[in-house]
């Protein structure tokens, strides 16, 4: 048995197979042996059989002993093959017991009338002895041996050069019955050697083949975690950019107003000290003064608001993170609701059509969840188109077995190019009028990353919005419809 160029070549492979054929040359250098001792043992009893029993009849002649010279090599070579087998020499064994195999077989053809099953059995023995090891060429001399040696013996049995021996009915039944058990002895223990290894092999290959399968499993979980992670990591680094962005310009801008103004407001107050400490009751410079300091305060007060908002957003932001999650049953339907009625006023005002499918409920962080459908739900009534139909529709898709949730309005939709800057910090797109910091799709975004999930936009200008996004704890969903 060999193995395959690709499980040969396979470190983790190797060494189970490599095993597998040290086990597998073990039980038939056992067999070879067992054989060897038998063969060896089996002549030596029938040479001693026959003697004892001519001895006994009185034809015990010169002739009939030289008959039982065969018998007496094949004993002997058997047991040096069985030496032989001893210190590990399988294939030399072999050798000498095909050998004396043929020897024997064409003597016992040439001398013996009535014993020609033994020789024919010791060629097909010498066969299934000689197939296990030899290989290339080997086979050719082994055919002619066996064709050389069987025609010997055939053409002597037919056409004698001495006259043949009787051999006694008992000795040549038994020597039959000897000959032939161990003739299907080996065949039969080749057989059990090839189909126990065989089944061996197979069971062994099932169960690589398992290993490898859960191993691909494995390396497979453990690249879509790594890629998973990757994203996640890139999304950080962006998340990160942004922040330094924010740090170094949106923060540093209302600084550089703050000192700038500052300055202007110390120059203004350094005038008017001037003209006090000049003992004039009305400074005539302070009509000009007074609107300089007035536009530097007013500045200075604008620029500590901006700075004010654009820290508790970023402090907004960094609770997402720091919160711990809940895990609570959360009826989606009683969220949206809830955020429909606190959005009412604007949405009746500018005659919106709300329409709210039926949703699951899941298993989450309600406050979390409450805030992505609240975000959403608010940029779609702010950003509403002031004409034509109005519209606002909740509702969710499975997509490839995954639930997929939407908010779906007929606003004013937005650039192809302008979408993926949406989910950034700060970040406003378009020139419609409308308030807004910038946060709102940000937060919805580290929401559901942290939990897993993710959203994105199909939109165009003039077209209406529809904002996608999953909660894989809606994998957790007890009922279709949240209302109950």
């Amino acid at each position: 048995m060999t193995a395959s160029p690709a499980a040969s070549s396979s470190p983790s492979l190797a060494p189970a197979i490599g095993t597998l054929e040290e086990i597998e040359q073990q039980q038939f250098l056992r067999l070879v042996s067992f054989y060897s001792a038998g063969l060896g043992a089996s002549g030596l009893a029938w040479c001693i059989a026959y003697v004892v029993y001519a001895s006994l009849t009185g034809s015990l002649d010169t002739l009939s002993i030289a008959v039982t010279t065969p018998a007496a090599v094949l004993g002997v070579t058997g047991w040096f093959a069985y030496g032989q087998c001893r210190r590990g020499n399988v294939r030399a064994a072999t050798a000498i017991n095909v050998v004396a195999l043929l020897i024997g077989g064409t003597v016992n053809l040439s001398m013996i009338a009535n014993a020609e099953g033994v020789g024919f059995i010791s060629y097909c023995v010498a066969i299934s002895l000689a197939a296990p090891v030899i290989k290339g060429r080997e086979w050719l001399w082994l055919a002619i041996g066996i064709s050389v040696a069987s025609l010997a013996g055939a053409l002597l049995h037919s056409f004698p050069v001495f006259p043949p021996v009787i051999m006694p009915p008992p000795i040549a039944i038994g020597s039959t019955l000897i000959t032939a058990t161990l003739g299907l002895g080996f065949p039969l223990g080749l057989f059990w050697l090839f189909s126990h290894n065989h089944r061996a092999s197979r069971e062994e290959a099932w169960t690589l083949a398992r290993s490898a399968a859960a191993a691909n499993r494995r390396a497979t979980e453990h690249a879509a975690q790594l890629e998973l992670r990757t994203e996640q990591l890139q999304a950080k680094n962006a998340e990160l950019n942004d922040f330094l962005y924010v740090v170094s310009h949106d923060l540093r801008a209302p600084l550089i107003n703050l000192e700038g103004f500052s300055r202007a407001l110390q120059d203004s107050l350094a005038t008017l000290a001037q003209v006090i400490a000049a003992g004039d009751h009305a400074p005539p410079r302070w009509p000009e003064l007074q609107p300089e300091i007035d536009e530097s305060l007013d500045f200075i007060v604008r620029s500590v608001a901006k700075m004010d908002f654009l820290v508790r957003g970023l402090l907004e932001l960094s609770r997402i993170d720091n919160r711990p999650s809940t895990a609570q049953t959360v009826n989606l339907t009683q969220q949206v609701d809830d955020v429909v009625a606190s959005l009412r006023h604007s949405i009746d005002t500018r005659g919106i059509e709300v329409r709210l499918d039926p949703l699951p409920t899941v298993t989450g962080d309600p406050v979390r969840i409450h805030q992505v459908f609240g975000n959403l739900l608010d940029n779609a009534v702010k950003y509403m188109r002031r004409d034509g139909e109005a519209r606002i529709h909740v509702g969710v898709e499975q997509q490839g077995g995954t639930p997929c949730f939407f908010v779906r309005d007929t606003g004013v939709g937005i650039r192809p190019e302008d979408q993926p800057k949406i989910f950034r910090l700060f970040s406003r797109v378009g020139e419609h009028g409308v308030a807004g910091d910038g946060l709102g799709l940000t937060a919805v975004k580290k929401i559901l990353d942290k939990q897993g999930g993710k959203i994105w936009v199909e939109s165009g200008l003039g077209r209406g919005s529809t904002f996608w996004f999953t909660l894989p704890a809606a994998a957790g969903a007890t009922g279709e419809d949240g209302r109950g």
